[in-house]
């Protein structure tokens, strides 16, 4: 009798185990079906998923039409994504004494601040927040006209040119505003704390001391290519999908601080679990404080470069999605589930509010499938 319930048990375990690893199979097939349909939208796409036990990535459609296949190795613009880099320099470099997140942001720059509505009160934490109430060089119809006219990249004095002596939205503090300059601001900041200015920090403190071998920060440099294995980007016109390559590589140098990662989608999974679950990124007290959210009409919104998500089914989230002229990214953690998930596109969703609605829904489906 024994024997007998010995050999139950066993069965019994050896099937659920099967029934398992069927069960994370088709929901791996039916990720891959729903990258494979959504090729109508894209021309590209790639999507890494990070648990404790599994790492892997699913890809579909093409880097470059027609020339060549999507690759897990593929390297794509991850945007405002960015901006969780730059936080986590902010934050290693308050560690290190070098930054307090409460002063006023002209203890930095103060010749920068002369030019900025309230430049004498922001604080450093407000421009992390996202609190500042700058006005955006997004909001210049001139910026948008000279980036499509070129030439390409711009510098820091440039770009600040077009927020300067422009009123502000709201008082610092007294509001919430997603504001790309806030970032750009940072990255000077950073500038003028360490000796050789943020993108070397970004690299060496963030990018090769948490092991991400496939990740690149371009942005503030003279570079006329991308980094090899970096997609074609493209922009739907009127059903067309355009080659916008190179005026997707010149903002991208352009957008110091609030852009300028070029990565797989692997490392970048790989890089918001380790920041986010193992936490072995930042100190305890400065994740606690990076994770502090911002609540704007009753609903969290923004950390310290950190954005907070809910998907449609309800699975809450943390990290960042990202938009540009010829790519499209989201990359979050998600708590509850211990996983992070990364879809990118070489496709532009900036400019076009279809794109990245599809983009966005085809984020949640996948999340539907993979996690809930």
């Amino acid at each position: 009798m024994k024997k007998l319930l010995l050999l139950a048990v066993v069965i019994l375990i050896t099937s659920c185990s099967h029934e398992d690893s069927n069960s994370s199979s088709d929901r791996k097939a039916l990720a891959q079906q729903k990258l494979d349909k959504a090729l109508s939208n894209f021309p590209g796409l790639s999507l890494s998923v990070k648990t404790a036990s599994e790492n892997y990535t699913l890809v579909a459609g093409d880097a470059v039409i027609n020339k060549k296949p999507m690759t897990a190795s593929a390297l794509h613009y991850m945007q405002s994504i960015s901006k969780t880099f730059t936080a986590v320099a902010v934050l290693k470099l308050k560690e290190e004494g070098k930054i307090n997140l409460d002063a006023k942001v002209n203890t930095y720059l103060p010749n920068i601040c002369n030019h900025l509505p309230n430049g004498n009160i922001i604080t450093v934490r407000q421009l992390l927040t996202m609190t500042s109430g700058l006005p955006d060089y997004l909001d210049n119809g001139q910026f948008l006209n000279d980036v499509v006219t070129g030439p390409l990249p711009m510098t820091s004095g440039q770009v600040l040119s077009y927020i300067y002596d422009q009123p502000a939205k709201f008082a610092p503090g007294a509001s919430f505003g997603y504001c790309n300059i806030n970032y750009h601001l940072l990255a000077l900041i950073i500038d003028h704390v360490t000796p050789n200015g943020h993108r070397k920090y970004i690299t060496d403190k963030i990018i090769s001391a948490t092991g991400l071998s496939n990740t690149y920060y371009i942005a503030g440099t003279a570079s006329t290519m991308a980094p090899e294995g970096t997609t074609a980007n493209y922009l739907d016109i009127n059903g067309t999908f355009t080659d916008m390559s190179e005026l997707q590589l010149g903002t991208v140098l352009t957008f110091i601080g609030d852009d300028g990662i070029v990565a797989s989608v692997q490392d970048i999974a790989g890089f918001y679990y380790k920041l986010l679950h193992d936490k072995t990124v930042l100190s305890p007290a400065s994740l606690d404080e990076m994770k502090i959210a911002v609540i704007y009409q009753g609903t969290p919104m923004y950390g310290l470069g950190l954005h907070f998500y809910k998907t449609n089914g309800g699975l809450q989230a943390i990290g960042h999605e990202g938009s540009g002229v010829g790519a499209g990214a989201y990359a979050f953690y998600f708590p509850s589930k211990n996983t992070s998930v990364v879809l990118c596109t070489n496709m532009g969703t900036l400019t076009d509010a279809i794109k990245e609605e599809q983009l966005r829904t085809l984020y949640d489906e996948i999340i539907g499938i993979l996690l809930e």
